[in-house]
This record gives C-alpha cells, structure tokens and sequence, in this order.
C-alpha cells in the first residue's frame, strides 16, 4: 500500500471502532448533545421524520460541517424493527445524501449517526404531480411538539407523522387550538405509539372538518419527534409541504422571507398555547423599508387560541420581505407563514417556521437536482449595517463565490440572494455568516412541471467556531 492508503485505512477504522463503541453504548440512537460557548450543539443523532408513498421520493442528506472526516451512519426506523444501515465517510465540508427508500421501511423516520464532527442534516420530499417540500431534521427527541397551523378541510391532506425510533412505549396527546376554542379529541387523548416506528396521524380521521387550527402534541409517556406533512389538492392549490415542529413557544419569532403574491395568499397564523392573552407587535422588513402597520401593534391573541393575519392588508402585492413578531407582554407564541402563489404549471403552497431569535452564522439546504429557482433571504433585525458573507457545501465540496463574499444588508432591512446560476441543478447546505451583527436566513427552491411547487426552509443557528 501507499503511505497516503494506509493513513486512510488506518483513519477509517478509528472512526468505525467510535461508531461500534457508540452503538453499543447508545444503542436505542439517543441523541448525544454538548453545548459550546455560543449555544449551539454538536449533535450524534438526526430524526427526519417522513411521508409514506410509492409516488414520493425522499432524500435524506447530511452535511460535514467541520475541517475533519466524518464517519456517518444512515438508517430508517419503522414498523418495530431497524434497517441495515448505510455507513460511510464524509470528507470535511461535504455533504451526502441517500434516499429513503433504499431501506425497504415504507413508513418510517430516517436517522442519522454522526460521529467526528459538527453536521446538519435535512430531509427533502417531492412527487410528480404532487408537488416538492424541504425541511430541517430534528436533533433529538422531546416530549412536547407545536404547529400554527392544520385542516382537516376536503382537498388538505394534513398529517402528524410521530416518530418514535426507541425501544420504550410512546403515548401523546393531542390539543387543537381553534379561533374560537381548543378541543382534545376523544381518540388523541392516549395515542399508543409503539416502539420503533412512525405513527402517521391523519387528522381528518380525528376530528370534523375545520379549516384552520393550531396542534399541540405532548407526550406524556416517552418521547417522540413530530413532523407535519400536507398534501393539497383543492381550489387550483396543489402542492407539499413538509415541516418539523417546533419544541417551545417563544415571544419573538423572525421571519427572513415572505413574499405577497400577485395572484395568491400570504397568511401569517399565530397560536397562543398559553393561558394568558399575548399582545403582538408585527413589523415587516422589506428591501427599501421597515413597514409597522398601526393595527399590528397590539393585536391581541387569546390565550389557547388562534389568529390569522392576511399580509395583502398591510403590504402592496409583489413586495419582498420579512416579518418580526414580538409579544410586547412577553407571552409565548408560535407563529408559521403560509403562502400559495403560482408556480410553472400551477399553483403552489407551503408553510414554514419563522426562528425565534437572530444570530451571526446559520445553515440551511438550498437547491434541487432537478434543477428550478434557489434563493436565500436575509434579514437584519439589528440597528446597525451587517456584512453577510455565503459558502456552499455539496457533494464535491465548499464552493465560495466571490460575488457572495461579503453582501451588505441595511438595518431593518432585507436582501434576496438568487443562487440558481451558482447550484447548477445541485442540492446544496449554505452556510451564511454575518461579520458583525446577527441576522436571521431563509432559503426557497421553486420547481416547475412536473412537480409544480415551491418550499421554504428556515435556517438553523450554529456556533461561529469552527467556520468553513
């Protein structure tokens, strides 16, 4: 052997004897965690929750964030029992991806085992003549879930798919919050959720039709990861959408994207889970202006209850931008933004999450291999100028462009990135880092005929150490 072939076998097998001592030792793919100095963590373990069908392709991709190789390990979950598992190495600043269905689990949550470095990982769905989603994945369990917005409507297919990839019992509760009133229904006050599998939790089965309402899933006994997966069919709307919930109310949520539609619906749908009444301040940052309508400084939301704000009442259709929500009483919300507009050969939808805080670095999945329109919008909720700078990591690598090596955004102000031209038909992580101050990132991905839809995804913060 060459020296340059030993040194990779010898790595190799240092990194495969971690995983088989991990394995052992966190054996039911606990989550590993530890905290550093700027909050964020190093994760072992990924949960990407995903919908069942033949006519869906699933792709589960996991990014090396760091300078050293990554050993990973890629499974799938479900139906009480565990795939064999892929196992590889991911070079420093690549990315891997695997599409689901070649663990032969028809119903099931993809896992990742990470082990060497700091990662990412995101999970993307698409359908032809369904329509194409993206989300983050979950870095561990919890015992309580939210979503601001379902239906259990003709035409929305709305779906809680539950994960439960341990070897002890899970059993959830479910709450919908209503404009009017919050509701248990009989059948979702004890959900059995059997070890290792995916519980897809079709809400229609559940409660009467209902156009919108907000869900609250705690588990009482284990712990769970929750995803919400929607497939719309109804008024000229097709599309997916596909998005993990979020683990705790917050009073602030940022908004980096947001775009009234010419011919379409922009919503922002608030819950207050809570008791107490919030009171809401809404601001939306556009690329000229920060816009604070006077009727969205105090909008009251009750608590156990939901509010829908229509976008087109307070911004002229066609206008780019952000959106900050503030609870001035420091109630906690959660708050989604719900868009269907036209895309080549239809009409798409999606929802998505705003973050509940600004930051200096964040990742997020950007692009498609099927090619169509990639965007990054950026937010600067701070008081001052921030100086943005983009790396893109794919399967061959970092990529730096200059022209993204150092982007101004204004305060109170927000910037479109358009990436289609830099991607060339490649699914990609994009790592955004402001210089000085603290943004907020969203990225989309528009696909024409024959998917016909677009997705959102939020950026997640991670640690400013360690950067590409």
């Amino acid at each position: 052997m060459r020296p340059q072939e030993v040194a990779f076998v010898g790595l190799f097998v240092v990194l495969l004897g971690a995983v088989l001592f991990l394995d052992r030792v966190v054996p039911d793919h606990r989550s590993s965690t530890k905290t550093d100095e700027a909050g964020a963590f190093v994760s072992t373990g990924w949960y990407c929750p995903a919908p069942n069908g033949e006519d869906l392709e699933a792709l589960m991709s996991t990014a090396n964030l760091g300078r050293s190789p990554l050993a990973v390990r890629q499974l799938s979950v479900g139906e009480k029992k565990e795939s064999d598992f892929a196992q590889a190495r991911v070079e420093a600043l690549h990315r891997r991806s695997i599409p689901l269905r070649q663990f032969n689990i028809p119903n099931a949550v993809g896992v990742t085992d990470a082990f060497g470095e700091n990662s990412t990982a995101a999970l993307t769905v698409r359908g032809r003549g369904k329509g194409f989603a993206s989300s983050e994945c979950s870095p561990q369990p919890w015992d309580r879930w939210y979503f601001a917005s379902a239906s259990t409507v003709r035409g929305e297919d709305h779906y809680l798919l539950v994960a439960n990839p341990f070897r002890e019992e899970a059993v959830v509760k479910v709450r919908l919050l209503m404009p009017d009133k919050d509701v248990v229904p009989a059948r979702l006050k004890d959900l059995v959720i059997p070890t290792l599998s995916q519980t897809a939790v079709y809400l229609p089965d559940y409660y009467v039709e209902n156009p919108s309402f907000g869900v609250e899933l705690t588990a009482t006994t284990g712990r769970v990861i929750v995803s919400r997966y929607s497939a719309v069919n109804r008024g000229g709307v097709r599309g997916l959408s596909l998005d993990l919930g979020v683990r705790e109310p917050a009073a602030n949520w940022h908004f980096a994207g947001g775009e009234v539609p010419q011919n379409g619906e922009e919503e922002l749908i608030l819950v207050n889970p809570g008791d107490r009444e919030a009171l809401v301040e809404i601001t939306f940052p556009t690329d000229s202006d920060q816009v604070a309508p006077q009727d969205l400084s105090e909008l009251p939301v009750e608590g156990g209850r939901q509010v829908t704000v229509d976008v087109s009442d307070h911004l002229p259709r066609g206008t780019k931008h952000g959106v900050v929500v503030t609870s001035s009483n420091s109630v906690p919300l959660v708050v989604e933004r719900r868009i269907t507009a036209p895309v080549e050969g239809g009409r798409g939808i999606d929802m998505v999450f705003g973050v509940p805080r600004a930051s200096q670095r964040w990742v997020v999945p950007v692009g498609s291999d099927v090619g169509g329109f990639s965007s990054l919008a950026i937010t600067n909720p701070g008081g001052g100028e921030a100086t943005v700078r983009v790396s893109l990591i794919s399967d061959d690598g970092p990529a730096r462009p200059p022209e993204l090596a150092a982007l101004t955004v204004e305060a109170g102000r927000r910037e479109t990135v358009d990436l289609t031209n830099l991607l060339r038909r490649e699914m990609a992580t994009a790592v955004v880092e402001a210089t000085n101050g603290a943004i907020a990132v969203e990225s989309q991905a528009v696909l024409g005929d024959p998917y016909s839809d677009f997705a959102f995804t939020a950026g997640e913060p991670v640690a400013v150490g360690g950067r590409p």
